[in-house]
């Protein structure tokens, strides 16, 4: 009788859809049934050949090859795989996570074996992705990169890697990396406050969470959309390992996601949380509202007008396309957004049947309108003749399509991208995207009837276990339609879960099917004879469920959300707070017992336990009933006689910020145990680089190595009960310097914007003021007070090196407002930038082709306060330099980015007035090289660079003959440490110098006759004298 109430009550609910039981999503009610043209490509064939393009076939021609090898930094037994982002991208060593993991997942899907093809295992070789080295401890776009700087770049690589795991269990490590990223990403939703004792939901709001740090990103455009990659990485590793933990961690996160009032479309992660809320109300009965996510997931966002695209383009249906929906004329649409979309949603209709129709009727607009993003199907191109050239099966998608390019005329149906117009690469022919096409093809099977789609359900439902074949398919026309359904091996019975009902029995080899106009089928092939039984809201047949949502009932029912305590390991008669969290629990009667026969009843959500004189474990049990049901959990307590306390480890301290290379560093862990002296503990260092030389105590001495980098150093104390406790500190190794640094570009900023360092990057400006500077001398810096203030330096390729960059300058902040820009070169989107974020604190921000990272000075700027400041870029490695001293470095990877913007000062770019600097600016330096940190550390004094032409006749420097033929003689008392000689324009002039010794010098000027200036840097003297050569 229940079962017919709750088909009765849906009917009548559902008046006015065109299926009974069936949910619009908005956006897809404004799609076509059945798209205009219809030319559906043979994707299965495309992501097969896609593969052999990248993996197997062997290529030569323009920006040939387009796979490499790299040096591995995780795994040194390993050699990890480089892979183009583009085609034409300019370095050869080129390796994003979120192109080569999914490469791997998506040919997998259509059935190629990564783990031996053609002998190579290449999914072993994925595995460097995962941050070992660094100690972020989880999968990142980078073999050395960092998190905290854009959320999708931190979890995407993470789900792909779960996605990987699933199809290869059996590779060496991967259990313990599966482990490691579900205990670091849940202890980044503890961090973010979620709690069960009490229940408490996590603050997800964040553009990105460093895990490093624990803390979390504010800046720019926020992506609480990862609440839903999140949940689905947790609710997976509950899973796969059965650890609740985890479950409370997805739920947290899954109800964070669900409380939002807005939509937080940013890029990939909604979809994969829509699916994972679906598949927990599903399986635990969790009642996150799936209707609102899963329409978000369409919907134009408020974010960065994130959405699924709608309508004709030049005629022709595009309907079902993701990216920028603007609705306006100049929509963008991205290939991989559709492909991962198509994976994480055609699923879903297994645990919300209520959605079949229109994923269905969406999925048959995508595979249709995704043919776009490959020749020759677009109106117009970028890259037709390589494409036509070297790739003739058109396995290679442009990374965008656009709806009018404004770049090329206004051209409509453009297939393009960003990757040509910011020089990133030479085409915009995009591997990355290209790479997720198994994802699409894995879902898409063509039938007898064109438009009629079979939609596998499973295939990329990743962790599913014991399920029997699932099918969507939906009819486009305004006719009944008659399919042919080829079988697996085997006798079938067919049943639908949207009629509810057995619609074919004891089938084998093929049949047909007949699918109503303009509705859907959800069709399982359960073996013959299988007797199916409603049992709790689902149908089973074989312990096997085959509707999960049987007689549409989507009530949620009385269950235990969370029972948690503080600590599991108690004492003695010790008073313990238990909170119970309870969903739908109306007039329910609450009930605990232990293991030692102690019993009690409660009334609200917390009651009090009290442990038994009796050591041992003890299990607690909680019992809810309501409406005659009962619901139990249970927590296992360790009772002892008394707690023991681990060591606390506060710190590791070293006498020096950075460590030469090859030096001998001591390390000084400071401790402190309740019980135990120092000499009762037993410390264990360990490191990732350098040698242990010798330990006593505390203390221990090590061998830095030879090699520049990041390099982490732990120590673990243990105490005589055995308890330990850790801490793990970088350590910044650098090269001292020898020679002092060629600057590349160099702006004094006294009185003008010229270029000194001789090599022609001369800067223009407008609205700047002259003023004092950071040494109270007049008209020797300049002054930004409004969005029309600018200093730039027009863009050239030589200014977008791309493996080592350090800046230096003097700034002043008078106001804080927002986020203020120093000095940029293409900002985060593109390249770098220096920034003041609002909380005051000096933001160095480099976007790599690994990731883009931003490192934050440890201490707020005070304003009106001059301040010399050194960012590094070094290729492993950000750095900053306060008044010379080391303040902060994280670990980075990758190119730097390029652009085709101005290089600007004070301001974002040349084309954006918000953001302006608020202060003085001076004594910019920029270097194509890392300039090591003695040199840094003189940075600030160096006042002499602009060459006047007036002698410093102080200091004892003899300088012989002069005239001279070109070769000169230097001799001084004190040591001299550098030369250097410039026209009378300030531009350097090439000499070689041989140092005898140092007070003595010999000098040749390769150059012309004239008169000249040689600087001399003798003690702490810069002494500037006149010469002739003639």
């Amino acid at each position: 009788m229940k079962h017919f109430l709750l088909i009765v009550f849906c009917s009548f609910c559902l008046t006015g859809i065109a299926q009974t039981g069936q949910l619009t999503i908005n956006r897809v009610s404004q799609m076509p049934d059945l798209p205009s043209p219809y030319v559906m490509r043979d994707w299965k064939d495309v992501a097969v050949k896609y593969d052999q393009f990248i993996y197997v076939n062997a290529h030569t021609g323009d920006y040939f090859p387009l796979i490499g090898t790299r040096t591995p930094v995780n795994y040194p037994s390993i050699t990890p795989i480089a892979l183009d982002t583009y085609i034409g991208s300019p370095s050869t060593t080129q390796a994003e996570g979120i192109n080569i993991i999914p490469s791997m997942v998506g040919a997998t899907l259509v059935g190629i074996n990564k783990s031996n093809q053609g002998g190579i295992n290449w999914v072993e070789k994925t595995k460097d992705f995962f941050n070992k080295a660094n100690g972020q401890n989880v999968y990142l776009n980078g073999s050395n990169a960092g998190s905290g700087g854009d959320w999708w770049y931190d979890v995407m690589p993470n789900i792909f890697f779960y996605q990987l795991y699933t199809q290869y269990p059996s590779i060496s490590d991967y259990q313990t990396q599966f482990v490691s990223v579900a205990d670091r990403w849940l202890a980044a939703v503890n961090a973010m406050g979620g709690r069960t004792a009490p229940w408490n939901v996590p603050n997800m709001n964040y553009r990105a969470w460093n895990l490093a740090t624990m803390t979390g990103n504010s800046d720019g455009v926020k992506e609480p959309e990862a609440a839903g990659g999140i949940g689905w990485l947790l609710y997976h590793a509950y899973l796969e390992t059965g650890e609740k933990k985890y479950l409370n961690g997805a739920q947290q996160s899954v109800e964070f996601l669900s409380s939002l009032t807005s939509n937080p479309s940013y890029e990939l992660q909604l979809p994969y949380g829509a699916f994972v809320a679906a598949k927990m109300n599903a399986e635990q009965g969790t009642s996150y509202n799936v209707p609102k996510i899963l329409n978000w997931c369409f919907d134009r966002g408020p974010l960065r007008g994130w959405g699924v695209i709608k309508g004709q383009w030049d005629g022709k249906d595009v309907s079902g396309l993701i990216g920028e929906a603007n609705d306006g004329g100049n929509d963008y649409a991205f290939a991989l957004n559709g492909f991962q979309q198509a994976g994480a949603l055609v699923p879903l209709v297994k645990y919300d049947k209520r959605f079949t129709r229109d994923i269905a009727k969406w999925a048959l607009n995508l595979a249709n309108a995704s043919r776009f993003f490959y020749r020759p199907y677009p109106s117009s191109q970028d890259d037709f003749t390589w494409s036509s050239t070297y790739d003739p099966d058109a396995v290679i998608a442009y990374e965008a399509l656009k709806e009018r390019d404004s770049h090329n005329g206004n051209l409509p149906l453009r297939a393009t991208g960003d990757a040509k117009r910011n020089s990133w690469a030479a085409t915009n022919l995009g591997l990355y995207g290209s790479s997720s096409v198994g994802y699409l093809a894995a879902v898409i099977n063509t039938t007898d009837v064109d438009g009629i789609l079979l939609l596998d359900a499973n295939k990329t439902d990743f962790f599913l276990e014991n399920a029997y074949p699932t099918y969507a398919l939906y009819n486009p026309y305004a006719t009944d339609k008659v399919v042919t359904l080829t079988l697996p091996a085997g006798t079938h019975d067919i049943y639908d879960a949207l009629s509810e009902t057995t619609i074919k029995t004891s089938v084998s080899g093929s049949t047909t099917i007949t699918i109503k106009a303009d509705e859907a089928l959800l069709l399982t092939y359960v073996p013959a004879g299988t007797t199916l039984v409603a049992e709790n809201g689902k149908l089973v047949g074989n312990d096997v469920i085959v509707d999960y949502h049987y007689g549409y009932d989507f009530t949620p029912d009385l269950r235990i959300k969370a029972l948690g305590v503080a600590n599991t390991m108690v004492e003695f008669g010790q008073s313990v707070p238990v909170y119970l969290t309870v969903e739908n629990a109306g007039g329910a009667s609450y009930a605990w017992h232990d293991d030692q026969g102690a019993e009690g009843t409660f009334t609200t959500s917390e009651f009090t336990w009290v442990a038994p004189n009796l050591a041992g474990e003890n299990v607690l049990v909680v019992e809810v009933t309501a409406g005659g049901k009962t619901v139990t959990d249970s927590i296992t307590f360790n009772v002892v006689e008394s707690v023991p306390e681990p060591p606390v480890v506060s710190a590791i301290t070293s006498e020096n910020l950075w460590q030469p290379v090859s030096s001998q560093v001591v390390f000084t862990v400071s401790v402190t145990d309740d019980e135990d002296a120092i000499n009762a503990l037993q410390f264990d260092w360990t490191m990732t680089g350098g040698s242990l030389v010798s330990q006593s105590g505390a203390t221990m001495t090590w061998q830095a190595p030879s090699t520049e980098g990041i390099y982490l150093i732990t120590c673990e104390v243990t105490d005589q009960d055995g308890l330990t406790a850790g801490k793990t500190i970088p350590v910044l190794v650098k090269k001292s310097g020898t020679d002092e640094t060629p600057v590349l570009a160099y702006y004094p900023l006294d009185g003008d914007t010229k270029d000194y360092s001789g090599n022609d990057f001369n800067a223009t400006m407008q609205g700047v003021d002259e003023t004092t500077d950071a040494r109270g001398e007049e008209g020797k810096a300049y002054l930004f007070n409004s969005g029309s203030d600018l200093i730039s330096v027009p863009n050239v390729s030589s200014l977008n090196f791309q493996d080592k960059i350090t800046l230096s300058f003097w700034v002043k902040a008078s106001s804080i407002p927002e986020e203020t820009f120093i000095l940029s070169h293409g900002s985060w989107e593109q390249r770098w930038k220096v920034s003041i974020t609002p909380s005051g604190r000096l933001r160095w921000t480099v976007k790599t082709n690994s990731a883009t990272r931003d490192l934050d000075s440890s201490f707020p700027l005070t304003l009106n306060q001059f301040y010399h400041f050194t960012a590094v870029y070094s290729g492993y490695s950000m750095e900053l330099y306060a008044d010379g001293e080391l303040d902060a470095f994280i670990q980075h990877s990758g190119s730097i980015g390029t652009t085709s913007n101005s290089l600007t000062f004070g301001r974002k770019d040349s084309g954006e007035a918000s953001y302006y600097l608020r202060g003085v600016l001076d004594e910019v330096r920029i270097y194509h090289a890392i300039v090591p940190p003695d040199e840094i550390l003189t940075l600030k004094d160096k006042w002499y660079e602009v060459v006047t032409g007036v002698e410093d006749t102080q200091g004892s420097v003899q300088i012989y003959p002069n005239p001279s033929a070109g070769v000169i003689s230097i001799q001084s008392n004190a040591t001299m440490s550098s030369l250097q000689v410039f026209e009378l324009t300030g531009k350097t002039v090439p000499t070689t110098v041989e140092f005898q010794n140092q007070n003595t010098a010999r000098l040749t000027i390769n150059t012309a006759n004239g008169i000249f200036l040689i600087k001399v840097k003798a003690g702490s003297k810069m002494i500037v004298r006149k010469i002739v050569v003639q």
